[in-house]
């Protein structure tokens, strides 16, 4: 949908007024105990990730979202609700938004779309909520800070962010939230309900069968023209620039400037609101390599080999296996300049894994791109069976809101042929 005629100027003042809202909510809240399994392990309905692409809000262009759903049985109907939220909370593990006024219904399709026009419906009722809450609007969301602070904007007067909507963008813009819920249809007496609102009112109780929870979304920096700085359009602040307050600001140099004073005292044009750093693309799908470890000697670790997905290698129980993600060298993007001065090396994304089972035991629940491998054991078989098919999912997080996963298989049987990595003795091309 179009985005509505908004001024989010002061965005980040009335979403810090949101949050402690939501924390005072919070605080009134009691949690309960539960007894957990291990987080890989998936033996009820889980979601492991949503997927976000693009992972970021952009100017114009939908964002489509897409939940990974495991442990579930196949024959199960499932029911969908989504709904975008300025501002989520959680109480005992259900998830809802801080105001119904700041929520806007995204469908119940198993998957949903999202746009920049969702986040400005929902700021528009933000005023409402403050009156319901009994609170007054922080000063940032009036003129009135503006024009005390008329010292410390170049050339005294307002600016207007990039393409001329009146908001910035940017790393200080603070994330948004999507609500989704995914539950049985037997929670709802067999029918999915009529609309997201009606499914997301209701809390999920009984968590094998129904599960809230939200994705994070930023807002990706606007492009903007950096046209030479301009000395007219932008004389210098009347107050000094290290007396102003800290509004980081990105220069078409491509450096961080604590505030417009600083970036106009420097003669440098303004790229845009917050600190420098480029729109985000989630990884890529992962790979995965596979390593038989030898129990026979303790230095012993077999050749590693690629695992395609379509091959479903056959390992004996108790089987060890080691394996690790195979990743691109483009899904550990440049987010900005390196934080330490002294450095010449820019400021990379992280790449988070995390791994998931629904039988066996992983070593670790999360790894690193650093130290990205990760050990499985084989579980024993089901009683009264010969083999049993483990599915095993491998998810990607790169820190900035981009998710993406893979899926594999492994057939554990009795009395499997273990001489040699698994993946070779299914006739993976490459083996020694």
């Amino acid at each position: 949908m179009p985005a509505p005629a908004l001024d989010l100027k002061n965005y980040k003042s009335l979403r810090k007024a949101l949050v402690a809202a939501a924390l005072a909510a919070a605080a009134a809240s009691t949690g309960c105990g539960e007894d957990f399994s291990p987080p890989s392990l998936v033996d009820k309905l889980r979601v492991l990730g949503v997927r976000a692409t693009p992972p970021e809000l952009q100017l114009a262009g939908d964002s489509k979202l897409e939940p990974l759903v495991a442990g579930f049985e196949p024959s199960a109907k499932l029911c969908y609700s989504w709904a975008y939220c300025a501002f989520a909370w959680s109480k005992d593990g259900n998830f809802k938004c801080l105001d119904p006024d700041l929520q806007v219904d995204l469908g119940y399709d198993p998957s949903a779309v999202v746009n920049l026009g969702h986040a400005f419906q929902a700021l528009q009722n933000a005023g409402k909520v403050f009156d319901k809450l009994g609170l007054n609007p922080p000063a940032g969301t009036s003129t009135g800070q503006q024009k005390a602070n008329l010292a410390c904007i170049p050339g005294g007067k307002e600016l207007t962010g990039p393409g001329g909507l009146g908001f910035s963008s940017g790393g200080d813009l603070p994330e948004s939230y999507v609500l989704f819920q995914v539950a049985d249809a037997s929670v709802y007496g067999g029918t999915c309900p009529a609309s997201s609102a009606i499914a997301l009112a209701k809390p999920c109780t009984d968590r094998q069968r129904c599960l809230a929870g939200y994705k994070r979304l930023g807002l990706a920096p606007f492009p903007a023209a950096c046209a030479a700085f301009d000395p007219v359009k932008e004389p210098a602040c009347a107050a000094e620039p290290d007396t102003c307050p800290v509004s980081q600001v990105c220069g078409c140099d491509g450096k961080n400037y604590n505030n417009d004073c600083t970036r106009v005292a420097a003669k440098v044009a303004k790229a845009y609101d917050g600190s420098c750093r480029s729109a985000n693309v989630a990884p890529s799908e992962p790979g995965l390599g596979l390593r038989l470890v030898a129990k026979d000697t303790a230095a012993a670790v077999l050749k590693g080999v690629d695992w395609p997905a379509e091959i479903t290698p056959t390992v004996a129980p108790g089987a060890s296996l080691q394996l690790w993600p195979r990743w691109q060298a483009a899904d550990k993007q440049v987010i900005g300049p390196s934080g330490d001065t002294a450095s010449s090396e820019p400021l990379v994304e992280d790449l988070i894994y995390s791994w998931f089972a629904d039988a066996g035991s992983f070593d670790k629940q999360k790894t690193v791109d650093e130290y990205p491998e990760n050990t499985w054991v084989a579980p024993s078989v089901p009683t009264g069976k010969t083999e049993q098919l483990v599915p095993i999912w491998l998810v990607v997080r790169d820190g900035r809101n981009g998710t993406e996963w893979s899926k594999r298989h492994v057939l554990v049987k009795k009395g499997a042929d273990m001489s040699k990595n698994p993946l070779c003795l299914a006739g993976v091309k490459g083996c020694p």
